[in-house]
């Protein structure tokens, strides 16, 4: 198993309205000699609360990132038709959702069900997640999971054993141990720097290469990355090759970008000298249908995991 560690400097920014978060990258489409635009989206975080990915400013039809930053403050938080997952990057979180308390440290993940009222409070300083799912009506309890408490069991998915650059452990977090309508969520730590992440190439619609059915799930990636050259700017290389494609096209991310690789397969790259580890989150299109392991390999590489 790889240790989770912290990668990437704790940092904010002045607050930026949704819309100024999007920022499309452009990637040259080989054979094709095509533009591709790819969603991502600045998740820098600033004091208080910060909307990163919206209805309005992206295309996920069911999924959301806010980060929530405290310094001795509170934040208040009401969900109606929406589930929600509040994952703590950095610092300690009292979440208070539906009668219960609980105390959060980095790593640790509260999930949270639809018509809630949840309140963020933090005595010292905190930077905190959260992923949501709308238009759920399934209603499930708050749940509590210790990072700690997965790790070295079943949820903590050791891959890569073929291809020793890709070698990772897939924290399941959210997954099988949790009730909920739509969401899956994790952290995933690589076991060297310039590693290869989520090998092979891979998407999230189960039915092959002709679009996304009823049994696909929407996908978040949100990077962190760190280089140990002085002066540099790290990022990775994230493939956004989409599933017919039998070429691989990818994009420069940048350490607290967000992504959206619904649509495309998605292995990720980093330069010899880059550390990076990604949360993850998943929203099902089909209520209730949250089998992680529904994925579609890109050809030739089926025995790769």
């Amino acid at each position: 198993m790889v240790q989770p560690k912290t990668i990437g400097a704790s940092k904010t920014a002045p607050p930026k309205s949704p819309g100024e978060r999007r920022h499309d990258l452009r990637v040259v489409v080989p054979v094709k000699n095509e533009i591709r635009t790819v969603e991502a989206f600045d998740a820098t975080p600033s004091e208080g609360v910060q909307e990163i990915i919206t209805g309005d400013n992206s295309t996920f039809a069911f999924l959301r990132l806010t980060r929530i930053v405290l310094q001795n403050g509170i934040a208040n938080r009401a969900l109606g038709l929406e589930e929600a997952v509040y994952y703590v990057n950095r610092g300690e979180v009292t979440l208070k959702a539906d009668g219960q308390t609980h105390t959060l440290r980095k790593g640790d993940v509260l999930y949270v069900g639809i018509n809630s009222e949840v309140q963020l409070s933090s005595i010292t300083s905190c930077d905190v997640s959260e992923f949501k799912a709308v238009d759920c009506h399934i209603a499930h309890p708050v749940q509590l999971i210790r990072h700690t408490d997965i790790e070295g069991t079943e949820l903590a998915a050791d891959l890569g054993s073929r291809r020793p650059m890709s070698k990772r452990t897939v924290f399941k977090l959210v997954d099988k141990n949790v009730q909920a309508s739509r969401l899956l969520f994790g952290d995933t730590y690589m076991a060297q720097k310039g590693g290869v992440g989520s090998y092979p190439p891979h998407f999230h619609g189960p039915d092959g290469p002709h679009g996304l059915g009823k049994n696909a799930k929407e996908e978040i990636y949100h990077f962190r990355c760190e280089t140990d050259i002085p002066g540099d700017v790290p990022y990775v290389l994230q493939n956004c090759a989409l599933p017919e494609e039998k070429v691989n096209v990818y994009a420069h991310i940048f350490d607290e970008t967000a992504i959206n690789v619904t649509p495309t397969y998605h292995d990720t790259i980093a330069p010899p000298s880059v550390d990076f580890m990604f949360t993850w989150c998943l929203a099902s299109f089909t209520e209730g249908h949250r089998d992680w392991a529904e994925i579609y390999n890109k050809p030739g590489y089926e025995n790769e995991w």
